[in-house]
Parts: structure tokens; sequence; C-alpha cells
């Protein structure tokens, strides 16, 4: 759905954006991470024809943005929605819509369709300046969405909103999955994680990652632990350690037999299978094997503290 090959965009001597690649199919939801300062919102205003690239081309439905038709399929929503406070969310909703053609008959319909679908129903018909945060980015949302899109992105959506609102905009996107292609900006990397298809991560203008979230914690050397809850710790932790791992906890569970286990080291899915056949093979019980991440912003943060 969405292709960029190449895009680079220089402010003065620096250059912001240095040849970034984006390739998103359709109908999933690619997050698009990285610290502060990393290009990631200027990377967007080029994707939806905000700001024009140096060099590159962004082609959605293989449309070229610049030079076709590419950017009347996407729908933008920056991080703070551009509203206008004295129209009411069915008039600016609808105004959205008729700037990308719509009128008539159809332009009622996604009008109608795009206030349902973000639950604005109780604010119709209410002006937009008299809305709190989390409704006018629903707002912003509807708008975005009201000329039916092939391409949704979006640019910390979820910046400034309470828990509660943060909780029922990713309800929202949750919603859209499968219905339309969408390209996320977030620091919200639990956001990501609950919704994404793939991850791109960009650091300093440039793709340093990319694929799924479990991929990309791998290739960011995101820490990963083993924790088990086993009915022999002895024989289970010399499993542990012929599969090249290290014990960093061991805790008797309250109900015996069991004992919980923490094994750190290079853990993947493929040494977990592993640590499950020596198991077996020594006869061990097992109540519990899982895998276990560390959270991405570990990774975010060592990024920051590389130097430039």
């Amino acid at each position: 759905m969405l292709q960029a090959e190449g895009l680079v965009k220089r402010f003065g001597s620096r250059n912001a954006v240095n040849g970034v690649d984006l390739d998103v199919a359709t109908g999933s939801i690619c997050g698009f991470l990285g610290p502060n300062g990393a290009g990631k919102s200027t990377t967007l205003r080029m994707v939806v024809g905000v700001l024009p690239p140096d060099a590159g081309r962004v082609r959605v439905n293989g449309l070229d943005v610049w030079r076709e038709a590419g950017r009347q399929g996407i729908g933008w929503l920056p991080e703070r929605a551009p509203l206008h406070p004295d129209a009411t969310v069915e008039q600016f909703v609808a105004w959205s819509a008729g700037m990308h053609g719509w009128s008539g008959a159809p332009l009622k319909r996604s009008v109608d369709e795009a206030i349902a679908l973000c639950d604005l129903g109780e604010v119709r018909h209410r002006a937009c300046g008299a809305l709190s945060r989390g409704f006018r980015q629903r707002v912003g949302l509807a708008s975005a969405l009201a000329h039916d899109p092939l391409l949704l992105v979006l640019d910390e959506p979820t910046a400034g909103l309470d828990p509660a609102q943060v909780l029922a905009f990713r309800g929202l996107l949750q919603s859209l999955k499968g219905r339309v292609t969408v390209l996320l900006s977030t620091h919200v990397l639990a956001e990501v994680e609950a919704l994404c298809d793939r991850l791109v991560v960009l650091d300093r203008g440039r793709v340093i990652s990319t694929g799924t979230p479990g991929e990309v914690r791998h290739a960011l050397g995101v820490s990963a632990r083993l924790e088990l809850e086993v009915d022999d710790p002895v024989r289970a932790e010399s499993a542990l350690l012929e599969c090249g791992l290290r014990i960093s906890r061991r805790v008797a569970c309250p109900d015996a037999p069991w004992t919980a286990i923490v094994a750190e080291g290079s853990v993947t899915p493929e040494v977990r299978g592993r640590v499950a056949q020596g198991l077996a093979r020594d006869g061990v019980a097992i109540r519990r094997l899982d895998l276990e991440h560390g959270p991405l912003e570990e990774a975010f943060r060592r990024l920051g503290e590389e130097p430039a």
C-alpha cells in the first residue's frame, strides 16, 4: 500500500532524514518509532505530501504522492488535530470530506459513518473548541477517515491524553485493523506492541531496524528472559545451563513441589524450544515456561545515550 524510497530532507547542512525506505502492507498497522529528533515527524510530513522531499519518492497504492493523485488516498492526523474551534463536529468532518471532492448524499453518508465509528454522536453538534483533548483527537481521526482513505497516517495521536483516553483511542484503532492501512508514530511503546504487525525504527534520520515487535527487540538488543515453574529445580537448572543460559533467580513456590526459576542470556524462541526438549528428556514436569521480553523503552534509552 505504501512504498517510500530513499527519502531525504535537509535543513541547512543537516540531513534530518537520510535515505528512509518504508514498505507498509495493505490492511496492516505499522508502528513508526524512534527517540526524539530521529526524524519521524519530518518523514511523515513527506509521506502525506505536506513537506516536499529533497530526494526520494512516495507512492500510495501505486500512485506518486507528489506527481499523481496519491495523496488523495491518505488520511492524516498530526499530533494536534487542526480543528476550527467555531465549527461543530459535523461541520468540520463534512468540510474535511468536501476538501477531498465528496459532496451530496455520499458526503453525508461518509460523515455519518465517520462520526459513528469514532463514537462522536453525543458531541456531533457541539463546537470543536468546546471539546476535551480526547474528543478533539477523535474528531481529528473522524475527519481523517471521512473521505474513506486507503492509508491513515497518525503522528503521536495519543500525546497529552490521560490513561483512560489512551485506552479508548487504542480500542478505536484496533477496530480499524484490516479496514484501512495505518502508519502510526508514537512514544507509547505499549501501544505499538498491542496494535502493530510490524515496526520501523528510525534513529538520526536513518532506518535502523524493521520487523515484528519481537524481531525489533532482538535486533536492538533488548533483554529477554525465560521464566519457568518446575518440580525439579536441580535438573531444570542443568538443562538451562546446557542451553547457554544463566540462572538469575530461584524461588520456591508456596504450592509445593513447584519452584520458580528465571534464566537470562541469549533467549530466543528457538532456545525456549531447546529448553523444553531438555526438560522433557530429563523428566522434569513444567507448569510454566514463558519467554519474557524487556520493554522497548530500554532500547530507546540506549539510542538516546549513544553519541551522534
